[in-house]
């Protein structure tokens, strides 16, 4: 209908910009740029496809012209509630320090002052608290919303890493199913019906991977659960992880994700099982270990490895940066760090610190820092199950929150993680502890951006591991 409507009038700038607006509802974010670049050029002064054409390029990951675009938008119009409600979400969610958090809590709350309620400045200042830990009021914003619009899968979607934070896991588990109707995770096209807990009785069901590999590595803990309610499992897994989760018992196969799948009578996504067993705190199934490394792989890897009997450490200090993921890339910044910063933990004793890092900041342990011996084996390294037989013949892990985080919590290893001030839903609020994991401690950011005390705090824990550590050279 726009289509025809700007067929009639393909130089009005009010057609234009709303053709654009339903594009980009339709994830045509390059064609709704051109239609808002058009409206522009028609109309300089018409500050809706400034703000439009911002929301687009933010979805693509330009933020720094985005926000450009919302400042014009401002300019033209200031009392444009919506242009301010997108400049304070977009800085939220590059947000590299406190400043940027009061800044975007400054924008969000100038929309609210222009419009009371406004619905977006309203979720945006409420993931704002979310990322602050102001966990009250974030819940308070999202259930605001809800009451407006009961079916708004935003703002469920929210609530549910609100609660699931807090520790309201049922009521987490059931919002958290929204994520499918937001638009970040494509939609499984899996065989069979959706499996939500009830008995199998010998009927087959496939458990897929959904999101990043740290989610497969927490939730497949469940696989055996459900062979115990009947069912025969198949798992579709990211390549990667296939050959570390063909040790699992009781699998009929291990399949990778985008190939050829079985059909089955029904399917859960990993992320789905904790809904379907209704798990709550007390019913976490906390059993480690549930991944195990092939035994010839460890015994391998332990004679590739200096002997002199040193505590050995394996260190990660970077996640994947998924560019192709704005919001999953904004999110690896503050949870990873460098390896410098990690300097600190030199001069905790005479430990041999492993480098586990993949991807590009792997580069860093060429030159790491002064004092500490470290060494890199990660180029023999081709998938997880490699990377499990390595740290089964460490001491203890250090990492940031990332999927090695995970693996070695699976594999019942001593682990110890920096989380980002903002940390994961998953890490519960700041606890030290993590009841999916009873191997795992966490080192939290006091403030966002700021590592140094988390660092330090983990440097003295591992000081004092030393100093109870009793060499003994092989």
């Amino acid at each position: 209908m726009l289509q025809r409507a700007l067929a009639l009038a393909p130089d009005v700038p009010e057609a234009l910009n709303n053709l654009g607006g339903a594009l980009l509802g339709l994830r045509r974010r390059e064609e709704a740029g051109r239609q808002y670049r058009r409206a522009i050029q028609l109309r300089p002064g018409y500050p809706d496809p400034w703000n439009n054409a911002g929301s687009a390029l933010q979805e693509g990951g330009d933020t720094a012209v985005a926000l450009d675009h919302y400042r014009r938008a401002v300019a033209l119009s200031p009392d444009h509630p919506v242009a301010y409600a997108n400049m304070g979400e977009t800085i939220r969610s590059s947000a590299a320090g406190p400043a940027d958090f009061r800044a975007a809590e400054a924008l969000c709350r100038r929309a609210l002052t222009l419009v009371p309620g406004h619905g977006a400045a309203l979720n945006a200042l409420s993931v704002l608290c979310l990322d602050l830990r102001r966990l009250e009021e974030a819940e308070a914003g999202f259930r605001t919303l809800i009451e407006r619009d009961p079916k708004g899968a935003q703002a469920r979607f929210n609530l549910s890493l609100v609660l699931l934070t807090r520790g309201n896991l049922r009521e987490g588990w059931e919002h958290y199913e929204e994520r499918w109707r937001i638009g970040e995770i494509p939609v499984p096209k899996a065989p069979g019906r959706l499996w939500t807990g009830e008995p199998l009785e010998g009927r087959s069901i496939l458990l897929h991977a959904e999101q990043g590999h740290g989610d497969t590595l927490q939730f497949v803990r469940y696989a055996p659960l459900v062979a115990e309610r009947g069912g025969r499992v198949h798992l579709a897994v990211h390549g990667g992880l296939r050959r570390l989760m063909e040790r699992i018992p009781g699998l009929e196969g291990v399949y990778d994700l985008y190939g050829r799948l079985p059909a089955t009578d029904f399917h859960c996504p990993l992320l789905s099982l904790p809904r379907a067993f209704g798990t709550e705190l007390g019913s976490i199934p906390a059993a480690v270990p549930y991944l195990s490394a092939d035994p010839v792989e460890v015994e391998r890897w332990r004679a590739r490895l200096p002997t002199d009997g040193r505590l050995k450490v394996g260190l990660v200090w970077s996640g994947d940066p998924r560019p192709h993921s704005p919001k999953a890339n904004a999110v690896d910044r503050r949870r990873s760090l460098t390896l410098a910063a990690l300097a600190p933990l030199a001069a905790a004793g005479d430990a041999l610190f492993v480098s586990l890092q993949k991807g590009t900041p792997a580069e860093q342990a060429k030159e790491p820092p002064s004092g500490m011996a470290l060494i890199d084996p990660m180029d023999a390294v081709t998938d997880f199950a490699d990377t499990a037989a390595l740290m089964r013949c460490l001491d203890l892990i250090v990492t940031v929150d990332t999927s090695v985080a995970h693996l070695a919590g699976g594999l019942g290893l001593p682990v110890w993680v920096l989380s980002r001030f903002s940390g994961c839903w998953r890490w519960l609020d700041r606890r030290a502890d993590s009841p999916w994991y009873p191997t795992l401690r966490l080192f939290h950011q006091p403030g966002p951006a700021d590592w140094e005390p988390a660092v330090a705090q983990l440097a003295e824990a591992l000081a004092e591991r030393l100093r109870s550590h009793e060499v003994h050279p092989a």
